[in-house]
């Protein structure tokens, strides 16, 4: 019988799952011995203490039975009764106390193992995975892999261990063959009802993917609100959410249907589980094999035996849950960066020259190079301006500074050793980068800032601001600095985004700043202010400006210009206006329209 109840257990929890999640998690239960120590000896002790009120039971009803219940008697079976209960709480809270402290514990250092690991990825990374989904897997993924390791250890001391010691009291001291009788037939017919359960998990699986498509969706929806409003799309977008919404509720529909099959089936086996106990418990008092007092506890065992029973098939549940969530987190994990550092990476905190030799570059999910065989140098203090036609690899040539990706072809080179050589933390923090697509965080101005220079002194914070033009702007902001912005700076203009964006790269200081047509959204005014302050002010830092307007590159020290990936000119403005080609022809028509 305890064989029977070790397979059902066993086989049909999936061990080798079970084993797996244990050896995921080997590393936090070594850490936290001494805890896992104590909370066993507490499980053992709450095992026994919830099987002797079963047990004084018992001795009560057969010794008034027996005529020999006395005053003293009575007052021991009533205090242990009392007793019992009061201990049981106090250790259950402290149990209760220190297993959510540990999956707490747990839960904290999975997560930041997840997002340490997310922000070593490069991009080809996250043009895999939709946010949604990663978002998913660090949220609900990660919760039931650590309700499994934690339910784990109570469900399979606890649960399991009162499931063994409650019928070996049943065999050892009520009857062996009425424990055979009567108990026998709840792991057989566990064993069939898991067997159907557990075809289950196939739709646990594309539950969670149907699940996180619809993160996404709403993600979409809450970060599109404005355009969606604009185009007058909300019945549109609403009735897209409605769809993934459904499509999750049926999804989960199946899931349901199998848990349906399990909770009155069971109730049906355990019924007959107590007619058995109470017909044959009742023939062997007649023919004096056990007492009444003996059956009333061997009937209490069989209701203990529920409990831990369906908290046991709970776990398994939780377990196949855990074993696709265990899947996808591992998914993450085990996805690889080509953009590392090595043992013997080099340290960097400033260059004389960058070299670009024969660079091509393909996106890792792009069929043909974005740039082409690029040859220029940069030297230190210069400002470089790269002009081009739409899509013509302007953005894609600069941010190969900051090693998102290696190259396809070619060489990047910082004062003649290879950018690859060098640590890539070090090689970034040398950039002060301003995209086109504005980060803007729900925090305080100054919180937003910041970001490019926590440490900053006050001196460093009003530097920035003034070299980004972003000072008047303070005095139409409600608090200053002060002001909380809204979700993705939805209460600020295109123009203040960008100038916020400016100040958060300059308050780093950094060796390069690069503006990546960070002055689109600013008036020709403003977008002189700039440019002037950042001769002013960055004489001896090297400046990189991706512009559509000229007037923001007139002034470098040297222009590139790009047409389909590949150099096509180079010089100054002055040098650039001499020769036939785009940039003549772009300047004429740009001064016209003016």
């Amino acid at each position: 019988m305890l064989n029977l109840f070790y397979n059902y257990i066993y086989k049909y929890s999936d061990g080798d799952i079970m084993k797996n999640i244990f050896l995921k998690i080997k590393w936090f239960m070594k850490k936290e011995w001494k805890t896992y120590l104590l909370l066993l000896i507490m499980l053992i002790l709450l095992a026994v203490l919830s099987l002797m009120p079963a047990y004084f039971l018992g001795q009560a009803i057969d010794t008034i039975v027996s005529g020999e219940l006395t005053s003293a008697t009575l007052l021991y079976l009533v205090g242990a009764l009392g007793l019992i209960p009061l201990i049981r709480y106090f250790m259950s809270f402290i149990y209760n106390y220190q297993i959510s402290k540990l999956a707490q514990k747990l839960s904290f250092e999975l997560r930041d193992k997840y997002l340490r690991h997310l922000f070593q990825m490069d991009l080809s990374f996250y043009s895999k995975y939709e946010k949604g989904d990663l978002i998913n897997r660090v949220t609900s993924d990660l919760e039931a892999i650590t309700v499994a390791a934690t339910n784990l250890f109570e469900g399979i001391i606890f649960n399991f261990g009162l499931i063994i010691i409650t019928l070996v009291l049943m065999i050892v001291t009520i009857s062996w063959k009425l424990t055979l009788i009567s108990v026998t037939i709840m792991p057989i017919g566990l064993t069939i009802l898991n067997m159907i359960r557990h075809r289950k998990r196939k739709y646990v699986l594309r539950h969670r993917e149907i699940y996180a498509k619809m993160t996404e969706v709403v993600l979409e929806s809450v970060e599109g609100q404005k355009t969606i409003r604009a185009y007058g799309e909300e019945n549109n977008d609403l009735k897209k959410q409605k769809e993934a919404i459904m499509n999750d509720i049926n999804s989960w529909g199946y899931i349901v249907n199998y848990e349906n099959w399990f909770a009155p089936l069971f109730e049906v086996i355990y019924g007959i589980a107590y007619v058995l106990a109470f017909a044959f418990g009742v023939y062997y008092i007649i023919n004096s094999e056990i007492s009444l007092g003996d059956l009333v506890t061997f009937v209490s065992y069989i209701g203990m035996l529920y409990g831990p029973i369906i908290a046991m098939s709970t776990i398994f549940t939780q377990i196949n849950n855990a074993t696709i969530s265990l899947d996808r987190y591992d998914e993450i994990l085990n996805e690889k960066t080509e953009v590392i550092n090595t043992d013997d990476s080099k340290h960097i905190i400033d260059f004389n020259v960058i070299r670009f030799e024969n660079v091509t570059f393909k996106y890792p999910f792009d069929s043909k190079p974005v740039i082409k065989n690029i040859n220029f140098e940069i030297k230190k203090g210069q400002t470089i301006g790269i002009v081009g036609p739409t899509g013509a690899g302007k953005s894609t040539l600069i941010r190969q500074l900051l090693r998102e990706f290696n190259v396809s072809d070619g060489d990047i080179y910082i004062d003649d050793s290879n950018i690859k050589e060098y640590r890539i933390d070090e090689v970034r923090n040398l950039v002060g980068y301003v995209p086109q697509a504005h980060t803007i965080f729900k925090r305080e101005v100054v919180d937003n800032i910041r970001v490019g220079g926590p440490k900053a002194t006050v001196e460093a914070l009003d530097k920035a601001v003034k070299i980004a033009d972003f000072k008047k702007d303070l005095e139409f902001l409600e608090r200053g600095l002060h002001t909380m912005v809204g979700e993705s700076g939805s209460t600020l203009s295109g123009g203040q985004k960008q100038r916020l964006s400016i100040a958060r790269a300059l308050i780093k200081d950094p060796e390069i700043l690069i503006l990546d047509d960070s002055l689109s959204a600013v008036d020709a005014k403003t977008e002189d202010n700039i440019i002037n302050d950042l001769k002013r002010f960055r004489r001896d830092k090297t400046n990189i400006i991706i512009a559509h307007r000229f007037s923001a590159v007139r002034d470098a020290d040297i222009i590139l210009v790009l047409e389909n990936g590949r150099i096509t000119q180079r010089g100054t403005h002055e040098e650039l206006l001499k020769e036939d080609g785009w940039y003549k022809e772009q300047y004429i028509n740009q001064i016209t329209m003016i």
